[in-house]
């Protein structure tokens, strides 16, 4: 390989170094304004069961929940004073957002299995 191959690879990852680290500064210098980060959370229905059993999420803060049925029967996650009530097929999964306004402790069910046991909490801190 010649010098002058050699020097300019050397330069072409320089300048990706420099762009890369630059690129870098621009997304830490976003971040620090104004949030909008979106939290995930993943949960599992089954039969007869979420998991996690007590899910947290921040109060006025926009939450996407990932609702994965890997159960064989069709449920709901329901938490009524939340104004959350969704159907998932089995083996299907949906994504819902959403952005609690009040904390404290909401009760959740699966409006077609909780006398099985087909209960939890979300909490909103």
């Amino acid at each position: 390989m010649s010098v002058k191959k050699r020097v300019t690879g050397l330069a072409f990852v320089f300048a990706m170094a420099v762009v890369l680290s630059t690129l870098g500064s621009l997304g830490v210098f976003a971040e620090s304004g104004v949030s909008t980060k979106v939290k995930s959370v993943e949960v599992e229905l089954n039969d007869d069961y979420f998991n996690p059993k007590v899910i947290t999420i921040p109060n006025g803060t926009s939450t996407t929940l990932i609702l994965k049925n890997k159960g064989k029967k069709e449920h709901t996650f329901t938490v009524e004073k939340l104004g959350i009530d969704v159907e998932i097929q089995p083996g299907k999964e949906t994504s819902i957002s959403v952005q609690p306004k009040q904390p404290g402790t909401y009760e959740l069910i699966c409006r077609y299995h909780f006398q099985e046991g087909m209960v939890g909490k979300v909490i909103v801190k």
